[in-house]
């Protein structure tokens, strides 16, 4: 794009502008833009639109205008806006990103199973504009939702895995914000491919990280994998392997492999997991089924713990890790409406106490002995029988099995927890985690398995 110097005839304006405002107040110099605005160039141009506030003429490049704060170019004559790219020098169209959330939501969760001194990882950032936002990072230019999903494979070299953990999100959100205009399938890939390669590269890892994410940009899903790592989306019961809305990504020794998929209603959810779980011998149709059983019913945790104890079973070896993506969609173009608009629920609750939870001031009762893991494989059998019973049912198992100070309430009303206000900070005896937990439930749903510094919870709301 060549720019010339500017014409004779905007230069006589330049000075006419000067000339007419000597010795003038600021009034007459407003009423001279009113009266004559083509000699300012902001207000209403020569044969252009008018330029969006804090914009200046770029005498080196008639017909644009820049605004320093922003980095943004306006050009006058279609009214648009343009970034520059540093790297090629060449201006681009500033994209403005959609919001798909009134036919598109989703929500993820994970397990893990650790292994003596070797931990894998997840990392599940529900929302990555605010993310961005705490970087300093403009973001408005990508798709809502936006959300990224991750597992990191301990199993080869459990030293880097927290460090991954840590760190992918950090290498590829710069990456995401740099450029603001529309962004291709391969665009994406290939940021998702060089962050991951520049996170092994800063850790000093030759043989590559074990891992698997996947990055939500409104309808569209990119997904990565190495170290046999895999990503996979499912659809309806029944679909087979190779199916469209069964697309599987599975990672090389190294070097990522990605796929970028755009997301239809018939695409239900995803599945990310590690080659632990792989190497068990289960199908990849199996786990998407035991993934789907638990997902499509809004609990993805469960879900992942049923995985993890199945691979187990079938000879996988700890450490294991894996997450599961339920995606929710809205037929028409109405807004899909919130599970609740209130600012109170009442609810009832299940709890299972394992070593690692904290035990209430002056509670007298015999420490638990069981792992939080064991607590949460103790919960998922629970959970078939008080999913579909109602409140009866969720109250005769409190009685029986409950391990909270509220099991031993009095009629129906053992396990319950009473008012809960949305503000967290105002529910001093009842765990934050339960309490956001609690607001996503519609009346007479059962919680996804949920873990807090007092144990595992399974949470009915009643009102």
């Amino acid at each position: 794009m060549n720019f010339s110097i500017l014409d004779s005839e905007e230069s006589k304006n330049i000075a006419v502008v000067h000339k007419t405002n000597q010795g003038y107040s600021g009034k007459d110099l407003w009423k001279l833009k009113q009266e004559r605005p083509e000699l300012f160039g902001v207000a209403a141009a020569q044969n252009g639109k008018p330029a969006p506030p804090g914009f200046e003429q770029l005498r080196e490049m008639p017909g644009w205008m820049y605004h320093r704060d922003k980095a943004l170019y306006f050009q006058r004559e279609s009214g648009l806006l343009y970034c520059r790219d540093p790297a090629t020098n060449e201006l681009y169209e500033l994209h403005q990103g959609e919001d798909y959330g009134s036919t598109l939501t989703v929500r993820g969760d994970a397990a893990a199973v650790a292994a003596k001194g070797q931990a894998s990882r997840n990392v599940i950032i529900n929302d990555l504009h605010r993310a961005a936002a705490s970087m300093k990072l403009d973001f408005s230019h990508h798709d809502s939702p936006a959300a990224m999903f991750a597992v990191y494979d301990a199993a080869s070299n459990s030293e880097h895995t927290e460090a991954a953990a840590k760190g992918l999100h950090m290498q590829l959100l710069p990456r995401l914000a740099a450029f603001r205009g529309r962004w291709q399938n391969d665009r994406l890939q290939g940021a998702l491919s060089e962050a991951i390669e520049h996170l092994r590269q800063e850790l000093g890892e030759t043989g590559g990280i074990p891992l698997a994410v996947a990055l939500l940009l409104g309808g569209r899903l990119t997904m990565a994998a190495t170290g046999g790592a895999v990503c996979m989306i499912f659809g309806q019961v029944g679909q087979s392997d190779g199916n469209v809305d069964n697309l599987e990504v599975v990672g090389a020794d190294s070097e990522a492999t990605t796929h970028c998929a755009v997301l239809e209603d018939s695409h239900l959810g995803a599945l990310l997991t590690v080659q632990g779980v792989r190497s068990s011998g289960l199908s990849a149709n199996r786990m998407r089924a035991l993934a789907r059983a638990h997902t499509m019913a809004d609990r993805p945790r469960a879900g992942c713990v049923s995985l993890l104890e199945e691979a187990q079973k079938a000879g996988g070896a700890p450490p294991l890790v894996a997450a599961a993506v339920r995606f929710s969609w809205s037929k028409g173009s109405q807004p899909k409406k919130p599970k609740t608009d209130t600012t109170k629920v009442r609810c009832r609750h299940l709890l299972l106490r394992h070593v690692g939870c904290q035990a209430p001031l002056g509670d007298r009762r015999k420490k638990p002995t069981r792992s939080a893991g064991e607590a949460e494989l103790e919960m998922l059998r629970i959970l078939p029988q008080i999913a579909h019973g109602g409140a009866g049912a969720f109250t005769a198992k409190c009685k029986e099995v409950s391990e909270c100070d509220t099991a031993m309430k009095s009629g129906d009303l053992a396990g319950d927890l009473g008012w809960l206000d949305k503000d967290v900070a105002k529910n001093r005896k009842v765990p934050a985690p339960v309490v956001r937990a609690a607001f996503l439930l519609a009346v007479g749903q059962v919680s996804d398995l949920v873990s807090s510094e007092r144990g595992i919870h399974l949470i009915l709301r009643t009102a």
